[in-house]
């Protein structure tokens, strides 16, 4: 329960430091894990301690910017082509 209630923290930080973030996918059942393109067994949605972020237009901080807010409350980021990955970070409870 530390780790997740640490990352819906970091998400709720987030979401307030930077007003144009939307969550488009929290936590996965591994049945629906495992039906999208690029997934992995052990992800971290699967223990909802990741989630996959899109912006309104013209609000997505700039990677240095992102990572390292994220980076205060124990959060790693990974921009992918549509959207940005994040999860908790290793060694974070």
């Amino acid at each position: 329960m530390k780790r997740y209630s640490r990352f819906v923290w970091g998400v709720y930080y987030l979401r307030h430091r930077f007003a144009g973030l939307s969550v488009t996918s929290w936590g996965r059942s591994p049945l629906h894990n495992a039906g999208l393109p690029g997934s992995v067994a052990d992800s971290q949605h699967l223990e909802w301690t990741a989630a996959d972020l899109v912006w309104d237009p013209g609000t997505r901080p700039a990677d240095g910017t992102l990572k390292a807010a994220a980076r205060e409350v124990g959060i790693e980021v990974q921009h992918e082509a549509d959207h940005d990955h994040i999860e908790l970070a290793t060694g974070w409870l």
